[in-house]
């Protein structure tokens, strides 16, 4: 947790850059301009994906790849704990050199439900299904997530940092991201915010099974389903 969140559409790539421009921050103007929604509505790891970071003399909006490879060269670490993050060796030599921000439309959580136990004697019974879940800012905002980038032997790479959850999403995960407002993404990147700070951060989230929210869309849409 978080494995999985939604991919930027065109309009939400122009939402992002006006918010950072907004904050007297400075992107490199061929990194926007050259950048093109990635086709799938998903983000997984070892994917690509866009993060606002340091670099070029100013701040940059890059890919990068979500999840620090292992040691070992088998599997990637997605998630950073903000309670930790100073103490373990991978990751508290990048708190003061290595922050990021990871946009997204919201994020994805699997919730298991009870198995059915209403099988006739003698028959198995059913294992416990898992629901797919959105977490979206309660307001439709843009979330921004606080992040962690390094770079690798094949580039450069970034995970997202997880706090106790808080809200709705207690009830779904015993992790969430932590989510900035827009008025604290430069003083998560400049430093001012501590990971103190942002593992005491609240955000109000709200919750949606997937199917619930698809079938909103189609009634929006006149049948035609969007996850944007």
């Amino acid at each position: 947790m978080c494995g999985r969140y939604s991919v930027l559409t065109e309009d939400e790539i122009i939402e992002v850059r006006s918010i950072i421009q907004e904050l007297s921050m400075r992107l490199v103007r061929d990194d926007l301009l050259n950048f093109e929604a990635p086709p799938a509505r998903e983000v997984l790891p070892t994917n690509k994906s866009p993060i606002v970071s340091n670099g070029h003399g100013g701040l940059a909006f890059e890919y990068a790849k979500f999840g620090f490879k292992k040691w070992d060269g088998k599997g990637v670490i997605i998630n950073a704990r903000s309670e930790t993050i100073k103490a373990t060796r991978m990751f508290s030599g990048l708190v003061s050199g290595g922050r990021c921000v990871v946009p997204a439309r919201e994020y994805y959580e699997w919730k298991e439900q009870p198995a059915d136990d209403t099988s006739p004697a003698g028959q198995k019974h059913k294992k416990p299904k898992k629901i797919k879940h959105f977490v979206q800012d309660t307001e439709g905002n843009l979330l921004f997530m606080a992040g962690l980038y390094r770079d690798g032997g094949e580039g450069r790479e970034f995970v997202i940092i997880t706090k106790k959850p808080y809200g709705e999403v207690v009830d779904l995960h015993d992790r969430m991201p932590v989510i900035l407002k827009v008025d604290q993404i430069e003083e998560w990147l400049n430093g001012a915010l501590t990971p103190d700070d942002i593992a005491a951060m609240d955000f109000n989230a709200s919750v949606y099974p997937c199917e619930e929210l698809a079938r909103a869309a189609e009634d929006e849409d006149g049948g035609q389903m969007s996850l944007f």
